[in-house]
């Protein structure tokens, strides 16, 4: 493979030509006002000068319209093949990282719109560019990591599980033990005199002055939450930076990090062994040279307004093209960054806390997290959205400048005198977050035709092959034979085993025991019995529908449990009735398979046929109108819909308690259906709905009639 050539050092993109060219208009390059002052300037730029111009945007004018990403930034691409006959991925090239490649596709999309041929595709295609103009200006954040491994997924759910844990009992222990208000404020002073120690409580002390921090200091004012590395040099709020300290101590510290307090130098030492407790984050925020760390790559603003992701660096260049190259700076270089800026998001949080905007969002007190955020609705998302378009230089400027000057005086609550940006700003806002409409992307995947194959949104059946037994229940359901681990078996298994005497002798051998009694006698009898010595699986029955397999004499020798449902066809009887009809994801790729609610009902007219994630608008009994999107369906005909808005672990909310979360889902048969109205819609990337309003039979003979 060519990605394990062995290369020799000292070998580069460029020739020695053009690097030389390039290297003497970084070292001699002069501003293009004719004054012939030396400015520094980027590489690109001195590359354009030495005649290798290799910028990621076209020069001059920006589009009008914004192409695919492959014609602004395709020297970030590998090349394609070329070949005009190739699909235009596969001829221009893409970006391999499939994550990236969706992401600016669907960036397109909500930019620009989609192509359309007619006028009538035009218009209901529109992106953002269609329906409002091009932007003055384009705020970009992205706080998410691209892509992680099924382990680091892993390591982030565990931390989540483990913090979520920590607040419950944070938030009964204020309750039950220290007698305060169960808040934000007060779970992050436990949350910081915990970290103090973690693991000895009576060595919890002030990690600036050594003095001890008992339980009845953190909730009677003696103590405040001082950030290590000001907040006006860096305005980092993160929890790293965050720590429990004495009232004193936080005013004589003042606007400086701890290493630089000039009458702490002497007893600085103490301090660092003090802070070796901490997590390891926390402790490096205290070393001698920590701003000098935390300022190396570049000045704040920078840091606010730039993220490293790449991602967020192919996307700005990408919508750069929409505008033309600005005036030139003070030092004559031409540049975009006024027109498209990448937010980090670091103030977020802190300005929509400060201005009240947590509260926007209906059910925000059964909120996840001690901030406010309710991350259990999508439309928390808008309000983010919101935020970061506010969140211009100057904005940050004056954060900056009010922190340095409360902090000085021990006060770390600058942001109470930043104002929102207008005074009606938050009712403004809520006025349209009433209004928004969640767009939802369906992964339906394609069906093979005329030969050529399709792709698959989801498996076609289990992995576990069922033997077949020929054997049916009292109620006529097939059984199915299995193997299992003889140590995962369970007392619920013991009646299913296939083997009479195997399943007389573990009654024997389990009778009475439950839970860890009863694994441990399964050990004893792999170690003990001599009929069925060192048993290690054993063949459990169950009934179950599975898909058969059949040998080439078409005698079915084994069986596949359908791993997932494809659609949900709901068809109209000649007498008003709607039936459904679920086809499973095998039956769907099957060739040849036809409808069996069609071959009884010739004359039946199907009227919703709808996947996974599709979007539609019903009326709830409840609710009353209400637009949403289908979370599953299953064999028995039901289906089941939750509101566009809702976001979260839908499962595991509809089964916790109305006290903790209200979410219920609403799962109708195909009767309920029809009572409540429900037709499948379309909601573009911009929040456009576009629906055609109920399908059954009569209403559509009445609108037909109403027409002129």
């Amino acid at each position: 493979f060519v990605s394990d050539a062995h290369l020799p050092e000292g070998y580069g993109r460029l020739g020695k030509t053009a690097l030389s060219d390039m290297l003497d208009e970084l070292v001699h390059g002069t501003s293009p006002d004719g004054e012939g002052r030396q400015v520094v300037i980027p590489e690109a730029e001195a590359a354009k000068r030495a005649g290798y111009d290799h910028s990621l945007v076209r020069e001059g004018g920006g589009f009008d319209k914004l192409p695919k990403y492959q014609e602004v930034i395709e020297r970030r691409i590998p090349p394609g093949s070329g070949n005009p006959e190739d699909a235009y991925d596969v001829r221009k090239g893409r970006i391999t990282n499939p994550t990236v490649h969706i992401a600016l596709n669907e960036l397109k999309k909500l930019v620009a719109g989609k192509d359309g041929t007619t006028p009538h595709q035009k218009n209901k295609l529109g992106g953002l560019l269609k329906l409002y103009g091009k932007p003055e200006r384009i705020a970009i954040e992205l706080a998410r990591e691209l892509n992680r491994s099924d382990e680091q997924k892993k390591e982030a759910n565990t931390r989540i599980a483990k913090n979520t844990r920590d607040a419950e009992r944070r938030s009964t222990d204020l309750i039950d033990v220290f007698k305060v208000r169960d808040n934000g404020h007060n779970r992050m002073l436990l949350k910081l005199w915990e970290e103090l120690d973690p693991n000895q409580i009576l060595n919890r002390k002030c990690i600036y002055c050594g003095e001890p921090i008992g339980l009845t200091a953190v909730f009677s004012g003696q103590v405040d939450i001082d950030h290590i590395l000001p907040w006006s040099k860096t305005l980092d709020d993160s929890q790293n930076n965050r720590i429990l300290c004495h009232t004193h101590c936080n005013r004589e510290k003042g606007n400086l990090a701890p290493a630089d307090v000039p009458q702490w130098q002497g007893r600085y030492d103490a301090i660092l062994e003090r802070a070796q407790r901490l997590s390891p984050h926390k402790a490096k925020r205290f070393a001698r040279d920590a701003m000098e760390q935390f300022e190396k790559d570049r000045d704040f603003l920078d840091r606010q307004l730039t993220d490293t992701q790449y991602l967020a660096r192919l996307a700005h260049d990408y919508l750069g093209a929409l505008y033309p190259d600005e005036e030139p700076d003070e030092d004559g270089v031409l540049n975009r960054r006024n027109h498209v800026i990448v937010v980090t998001g670091r103030m977020t949080e802190m300005l929509r806390r400060n201005w009240q905007l947590n509260s926007i969002l209906p059910d925000h007190n059964y909120a996840e997290t001690a901030k406010g955020k309710n991350r259990k609705d999508h439309r928390h998302h808008a309000i983010d959205a919101a935020v970061i378009g506010v969140s211009t230089r100057s904005l940050l400027k004056r954060i900056a400048d009010a922190a340095g000057s409360d902090e000085a005086n021990g006060a770390e609550n600058a942001l109470r005198a930043i104002d929102p940006p207008w005074e009606t700003f938050r009712d403004d806002l809520k006025a349209v977050v009433d209004t928004i409409v969640v767009s939802h992307k369906p992964d339906h995947g394609t069906l093979p035709k005329n030969g050529a194959k399709g792709q698959t949104a989801g498996g076609l059946h289990n992995d576990t092959a069922y033997g077949i037994t020929g054997e049916v229940d009292e109620k006529g359901n097939t059984i199915v034979v299995r193997r299992k681990s003889f140590l995962s078996l369970t007392e619920k298994d013991l009646p299913s085993i296939r083997d009479q005497e195997l399943r007389a002798r573990l009654y024997s051998a389990t009778s009475g025991l439950t839970g860890n009694a009863f694994k441990a006698a399964l050990i004893s009898f792999t170690r003990t019995d001599k009929t069925f010595p060192k048993i290690r699986h054993v063949r459990v029955t169950e009934p179950l529908s599975v898909i058969p397999i059949r040998d080439s004499e078409g005698k079915i020798y084994k069986g596949y449990k359908g791993d997932a449902n494809y659609r949900y066809d709901v068809w109209e009887l000649l007498d008003g009735k709607w039936v459904a009809e679920v086809i499973s994801m095998f039956d769907a790729h099957k060739a040849g398979w036809e409808s069996k609610v069609r071959a009884e009902h010739p004359t039946a007219r199907k009227v919703l046929s709808l996947q996974q994630n599709d979007m539609v608008a019903y009326e709830h009994a409840i609710t009353g109108s209400t637009i949403g999107i289908v979370a599953k369906f299953g064999q028995n005909g039901q289906i089941t819909l939750v509101s566009n808005k809702e976001a979260g672990d839908l499962k595991r909310r509809d089964a916790a308690p109305d006290a903790e979360d209200p979410f219920k889902y609403y799962a109708p048969t195909a009767g309920g259906l029809k009572k409540a109205k429900l037709r499948q819609i379309r909601v573009d990337e911009t929040g456009r709905v576009f629906d055609p309003g109920p399908q059954d039979r009569q209403l559509r003979q009445e609108r037909k009639a109403a027409r002129p």
